[in-house]
């Protein structure tokens, strides 16, 4: 039987949520935005349910970073943006009574740091040659770039690509075999055009434009949530994004546990059973339905042998990719810089530098280092002290006098993050081979999170908590 589209859970999110069965046993594995307003949804119907959080902390990928720095001073280790469009994120802020103010990722003093020097994207033609547009790319700015590769010829692919809901054609999944990289040589783009354009490719930012799938980018591009198109519509969470993810907890405190990881799941038909790690003992509990939040590479860590997973489910959670992201912080005794909201694209391992506090009054100031792709990887495998002289290091010569106001620092690589192993969802080519697989229940086990998303991009708090939506009413509906 069918599951539930896109579209039923909109209405069933707007109309009221269906019945639960009351007394019913469940376990929700992992306390992410997903797992906490599955949670919390279950039990005001007087479902019987308990939260696994492998972590000592609530939010999953939403992280806000308040620790070494001084002066009230805070970060986003993860999930940073909210928009008008994000219609499930909406509701539970205001629901949880929690505030939104302006993005600090538009109206930036935005600039590319190209071979030393800074370059306003309206402005390339200057250093055309430089940089190595082809000769008819030299007249043009980064808007006319993006208008020209992606959204004119976006539009040209039909308009079902911008649907509010997501149903592909043929033609839409016969761009999920060709990379973004490709299909943009394809259409003309210079590899220095592609260079200027990728940062705006937000969702994308995997550094991975040569495996990321085509079809999740156009798809993104044509949205209203898309970077190069960011408008006043586009929010942060007043306070730090943290603030949802500990409000829906502190509605359900009494039903998490933390530091309990998860390391089996079965299930018989009769029940399914879910073996965690409680200090220095195994514990089994026998309940009615389990509801996996955890990421896939998490879930890589679980014993599934007896989980009845059919064969692609098990190559979907194999597969799945997620994007290698690290970020550096560094506190700053004073803004030693010219711009007023410092972000830059450089051509740098550190790869976009900007200011991770332009709203906020000084005199101190946290400069963020935001990498992707293979120098997250690289910079991972380095000791959090060897980071953050790295990151001084490569940003000196970007913005003089770093070291000379450097006070302290601390950094975050998502791909070591034993119980997460990655920032976000980065669909490759094939993606949407995988999609039906990642959301799909299996028996007495049920899936959400970002990466089920009917979306085929990820690296978002709405997908997240609209997944908690779908699979509230696949257990009302079986």
């Amino acid at each position: 039987m069918p599951g539930p589209t896109q579209r039923d859970v909109r209405n069933a999110f707007d109309g009221g949520l269906p019945p639960q069965r009351a007394g019913e046993r469940v376990i929700v594995v992992g306390a992410g935005l997903a797992g906490l307003a599955t949670a919390y949804e279950l039990r005001r119907q007087g479902v019987d349910v308990i939260v696994l959080e492998a972590s000592d902390r609530p939010g999953g990928r939403t992280w806000t970073f308040r620790y070494p720095f001084a002066d009230d001073l805070h970060a986003e280790a993860g999930a940073m943006t909210v928009t008008d469009h994000c219609h499930y994120t909406m509701r539970y802020l205001r629901e949880m009574g929690v505030d939104t103010e302006p993005s600090d990722l538009v109206d930036t003093d935005f600039a590319y740091y190209r071979n030393g020097i800074r370059i306003r994207p309206d402005r390339i033609g200057d250093h055309a040659e430089t940089l190595g547009l082809h000769p008819d790319e030299r007249d043009r700015t980064v808007a006319d770039l993006i208008a020209g590769y992606v959204t004119k010829p976006n539009e040209e692919l039909g308009p079902e690509l911008a649907e509010p809901f997501w149903t592909p054609a043929p033609r839409l999944l016969a761009l999920d075999r060709i990379s973004v990289r490709r299909i943009l040589e394809q259409r003309g783009a210079s590899a220095a055009a592609i260079d200027l354009m990728e940062p705006m490719f937000l969702e994308m930012r995997g550094g991975e434009l040569e495996s990321a799938s085509a079809m999740a980018w156009a798809r993104y591009e044509s949205g209203p949530r898309s970077f190069s198109t960011a408008d006043g519509g586009w929010h942060k969470i007043a306070g730090g994004t943290d603030r949802l993810a500990r409000a829906l907890a502190d509605r359900i405190k009494d039903r998490i546990h933390y530091r309990s990881p998860v390391v089996r799941i079965a299930q018989t038909a009769d029940e399914a059973q879910v073996t965690y790690l409680d200090r220095n003992r195994l514990r089994t509990l026998g309940v009615d339905r389990v509801v996996v939040t955890a990421p896939f590479s998490s879930l890589r860590r679980v014993n599934l042998s007896q989980a009845g997973l059919p064969a692609a489910k098990h190559a979907a959670i194999r597969r799945l990719r997620y994007a290698s992201v690290l970020r550096v912080f560094l506190q700053m005794r004073t803004k030693f810089w010219p711009e007023q909201r410092l972000m830059l694209s450089t051509d740098t391992p550190i790869r976009t530098v900007r200011d991770a506090t332009p709203r906020l009054r000084g005199p101190r100031k946290i400069v963020e280092c935001w990498l992707t792709g293979w120098p997250a990887q690289a910079a991972a495998a380095m000791s959090p002290e060897e980071r953050i002289d790295f990151a001084l290091g490569e940003l000196e010569p970007i913005l003089p006098g770093a070291r000379a106001n450097f006070e302290l620092g601390t950094s975050i690589a998502w791909d070591n993050e034993p119980y997460i192993g990655g920032a976000y969802l980065l669909p490759e080519t094939g993606h949407g081979e995988l999609m039906a697989h990642t959301a799909a229940p299996v028996g007495r086990l049920h899936f959400a999170g970002e990466h089920t998303a009917f979306e085929p991009n990820g690296g978002s708090m709405n997908y997240a908590l609209e997944s908690a939506v779908r699979v509230l009413l696949e257990l009302s509906d079986r």
